[in-house]
């Protein structure tokens, strides 16, 4: 019985970071199709209250109160745009991201890391890397 035991408790070690990572990678599909919409409700639900919001290019950090504020603004920006995004990696509760914004007047690339506590966003940094959208 003993064996059996750890026989099962060491499979569950092994599947538990697959579940978690296939779990943050739904809250970041979440992140981009609420981009899309500069949909409220879906960041209120998926960042921590004491997330943060890293604007690497122009050495910002917004709270969760101040990203939520401006969704409205966003909301502008985003009208006629494409947002595509690709993962990069996933390890050790960070996921890397590539993102194409194709707005009506430019193209920017961005690599944004996502960092998680349980089924929340904590942290999205951000920052740009160019203006193609190689890779998509």
């Amino acid at each position: 019985m003993t064996r059996l035991t750890l026989t099962i408790a060491v499979i569950l070690s092994l599947m538990l970071p697959a579940v978690a990572d296939e779990a943050h990678q739904a809250l970041v599909a979440r992140w981009y199709s609420g981009l899309a919409t500069a949909d409220r409700t879906t960041f209120n639900d998926i960042l921590a209250d004491d997330a943060k919001v890293i604007l690497e290019d122009i050495d910002a950090i917004q709270t969760k109160d101040e990203f939520l504020g401006s969704l409205d603004e966003w909301k502008n920006a985003v009208r006629g745009a494409t947002v595509r995004h690709r993962i990069a990696s996933t390890e050790n509760g960070t996921i890397t991201v590539f993102v194409c914004y194709q707005f009506p007047g430019n193209t920017t690339y961005m690599r944004e890391i996502f960092n998680f506590r349980g089924a929340k966003i904590i942290e999205s940094a951000q920052s740009s890397v160019g203006v193609a959208c190689e890779g998509f």
